[in-house]
């Protein structure tokens, strides 16, 4: 059972992770829960994991829309998406708005909040240096 919160705490740290060794290590992890599915206290723990995982997701993203709203209109999702991301402006619209595609809820990862962030400062900087002559 101990073994079981280990084997949770581990892939919740691993969560958003994109470099290699993270998704060798979460596939691994996956393995063993599957192997493991049928034990009641691994169905319970998986349970409660998913459930505290969407509960993050959700809080992120009222956390997001409170800290985008009213600006939210200003930002140029697509020139975003695009320059920062290499992706479509439906791409980001479906991260920051945590919309379910395809059965599965997307979110932004932590590093690319912070690719996010950085774009919104390159904007804001661009845009506090233009003047009229």
């Amino acid at each position: 059972m101990e073994d079981t919160r280990i084997v949770f705490d581990e892939l919740k740290a691993l969560m958003g992770k994109t470099d290699a060794a993270s998704a060798a290590r979460r596939d691994e992890l996956a393995a063993w829960i599957n192997a493991h599915k049928d034990e009641p206290y691994v169905r319970e723990a998986y349970a409660a994991f998913m459930a505290e995982g969407l509960a993050g997701i959700e809080a992120d993203v009222k956390r997001l829309r409170q800290q985008i709203d009213g600006q939210y209109d200003l930002l140029p999702i697509a020139y975003i998406a695009r320059k920062y991301f290499g992706k479509s402006r439906s791409w980001l619209y479906q991260r920051i708005n945590g919309n379910s595609v395809r059965g599965k809820v997307y979110t932004l990862s932590d590093e690319q909040k912070a690719v996010f962030n950085e774009a919104v400062q390159d904007i804001a900087k661009a845009i506090g240096s233009v003047r009229l002559s």
